[in-house]
């Protein structure tokens, strides 16, 4: 597992405030959150693939992702919470969907806008699409 996605998972985690010991475990939960950052970012991919040129270079990319991350952690707006909730019940059971949907979500805007560069390029490097 690369090691830099690990630990926006866990800050993920950390903030959302997922006890390790729960139900599923440290592990189990820092795989959950991966899984719900990278389809996140997958999304946000194919809703901009027409915004990047053939000629664009991977700097551009990082650049155009890191921007789009932050201003919608920012606005917090409802379809971007909309989106992101469906990606939770998606990822998540019914029972931990109900129990930390709400924290997650925060964390995970809240991460969103303190992204720094090295994170987005791990992200969408990860995400591969």
């Amino acid at each position: 597992m690369n090691e830099k996605l690990k630990n926006i998972a866990e800050k993920v985690r950390t903030l959302a405030k997922i006890p390790e010991d729960e139900n599923f475990g440290s592990v189990i939960a820092i795989l959950m959150i991966i899984s719900i950052i990278l389809t996140t970012i997958r999304v946000l991919q194919e809703c901009n693939k027409n915004k990047l040129s053939t000629e664009s270079t991977l700097a551009d990319k990082y650049q155009l992702y890191g921007t789009e991350i932050r201003h919608y952690s920012i606005r917090k707006g409802w379809f971007t919470k909309l989106r992101l909730k469906k990606i939770l019940r998606q990822k998540m059971s019914k029972e931990q969907y109900n129990k930390y949907s709400l924290p997650l979500l925060e964390a995970l805007l809240s991460t969103g806008e303190k992204l720094t560069d090295d994170e987005v390029i791990t992200l969408v490097e990860n995400a591969n699409v």
